[in-house]
């Protein structure tokens, strides 16, 4: 489904951020995307995006197609519209809006089904149908996890990247967060690419595994040949 080959990123035209990477998510796969502070994941899923112009950042080398169809010199909303969602680790939303009110803006970009769409997401988080009238910015940050995810589904995507989804979250709603995207993976066949620095619980769900570090894939394995002593001889080297 997406083929990233050979792609090599700058910032400022100078700062090597990716160096030859290659790297590739099979129609409905879920991969986990690892590495330390530093290694690349941003930059890479950014790069799939096309997120990197507003942060003076360009693929500088190599290409990314998705479907078949190549993808890097495309607009983000062009992307978005061709069915990639990312959801960045900041947790960006409308925190002034509530949380019906982000959910409905979230669906123009695809607005045939949005009625159905958004039953699928009260499904998957019933929390945010208890609380749709609450303003975006009293949410909790395990409450924001989970409406930014929603509002990436209200987009109707064929992949999605989460980018740390786990950041700053208890053990519990790290757990819980994994179960859903599990169940979605699961239900709805959704390709998934997760980027975090190590969590046990992704790899229990990836299918497949690439670990990042300075920018360059230092590892593609299986989840069962990722242990922590593998992961720990490339964060340390």
């Amino acid at each position: 489904m997406l083929e990233v080959r050979n792609v090599s990123v700058r910032y400022d035209k100078a700062i090597v951020a990716l160096e030859c990477v290659d790297f590739a998510a099979e129609k409905g796969g879920v991969v986990a995307l690892l590495g330390p502070n530093g290694a690349g994941k941003t930059t890479l899923m950014k790069a799939v995006a096309g997120m990197l112009p507003f942060e003076q950042g360009e693929v500088v080398e190599g290409n990314i197609t998705f479907e078949g169809k190549r993808v890097d010199r495309e607009h983000p909303a062009v992307i978005t519209r061709s069915g990639i969602a990312l959801v960045q680790d900041g947790r960006q939303c409308f925190r002034e809006l509530t949380i019906a009110e982000n959910l409905r803006a979230a669906s123009f970009v695809h607005p045939n089904g949005a009625e159905e769409r958004l039953d699928t997401v009260f499904r998957y988080f019933p929390f945010l149908k208890e609380m749709q009238e609450r303003q975006a910015g009293h949410l909790s940050g395990g409450q924001l996890q989970m409406l930014v995810i929603g509002m990436a589904l209200m987009g109707n995507p064929k992949l999605l990247m989460l980018d740390e989804p786990s950041l700053g979250l208890s053990p519990v709603m790290v757990q819980g967060v994994f179960n859903i995207v599990e169940k979605m993976h699961r239900d709805l066949g959704m390709t998934v690419i997760v980027a975090e620095q190590t969590v046990p619980r992704l790899l229990q769900i990836a299918t497949d595994v690439y670990v990042l570090s300075r920018g360059r894939v230092v590892m593609h394995t299986s989840p069962a040949e990722a242990d922590q002593d593998a992961l720990q001889r490339v964060y340390l080297s």
